[in-house]
């Protein structure tokens, strides 16, 4: 790459003197990181992660509104690409620890040392400078692809990962495209858009598990199908059969 990348981040923490010197502290590291925003709490910081989009959130754990448990929350759900760094007192520290099934990049213990912030932060740099690689590696080698090609990767990635959670809109920007733009372009050589063909993938494979392990809870195969909420699974499955996961098994 010509340059070295530059990411933002955004700090939240409700003591203000604490948040200023921890900033101070990260623009004395001479690291390619650019703040983008400060804030006082979860509330106030999902506001300025909607409107100003960071790669790297620093943020505290305790704190009034909404803690950093909750924001962690909220990230891994809805911007899982967003890198996130958590700050917690020693009381706290088991607390933090809760948050790693969000995803979270590193704990670092108050009153947060030069030392201890450089070394999690050189580490999270090399993890995105790798990532950033990669993003363009693939953008490259597939931006001279005919449609017909891309189509088939398309089908091929969701056959592989629609267990997963599946972000269009991030898989058109791999393409160059927008994710209206690439749905057009699926429909063109399969007959459906991508949506529906996720659906279906997971559909067949939640009749398979239903028949096949009558004794495995629906949320579990729902889980397995791609889909983390028991409720919205058999929504999703009544819509596509007509009848309940459960009316399905029994008949």
């Amino acid at each position: 790459m010509s340059s070295i990348p530059h990411y933002k981040y955004l700090v939240v923490e409700d003591e203000s003197l604490i948040r200023k010197n921890l900033i101070k502290k990260i623009t004395a590291l001479d690291l390619p990181l650019t703040l983008i925003g400060e804030a006082a709490n979860g509330m106030e910081a999902i506001v300025k992660v909607e409107k100003d989009c960071p790669d790297l959130v620093i943020t505290d754990i305790r704190m009034p509104q909404c803690d950093g448990l909750e924001l962690s929350r909220y990230l891994h759900k809805n911007h899982p690409g967003v890198k996130i760094i958590i700050l917690s007192g020693y009381d706290d520290f088991s607390y933090a620890q809760a948050a790693i099934k969000f995803a979270v990049r590193d704990y670092l213990l108050k009153p947060v040392t030069a030392q201890a912030l450089s070394e999690s932060l050189q580490k999270l740099l090399i993890t995105m400078g790798t990532e950033t690689e990669e993003l363009e590696t693939y953008r490259t080698r597939n931006s001279a692809l005919d449609q017909k090609s891309i189509c088939e990767l398309l089908e091929k990635y969701l056959q592989e990962n629609y267990q997963h959670d599946v972000s269009f809109q991030e898989l058109a920007e791999k393409f160059c495209y927008t994710p209206e733009y690439l749905g057009k372009i699926f429909k063109k050589y399969t007959g459906e858009t991508p949506s529906k063909y996720l659906t279906k993938l997971r559909m067949n494979e939640a009749k398979r598990l239903l028949l096949n392990n009558p004794d495995m809870e629906i949320q579990m195969i729902g889980e397995l199908v791609g889909y983390k909420d028991g409720f919205y699974f058999s929504r999703a499955f009544k819509s596509y059969t007509g009848i309940q996961p459960s009316e399905f098994r029994n008949r």
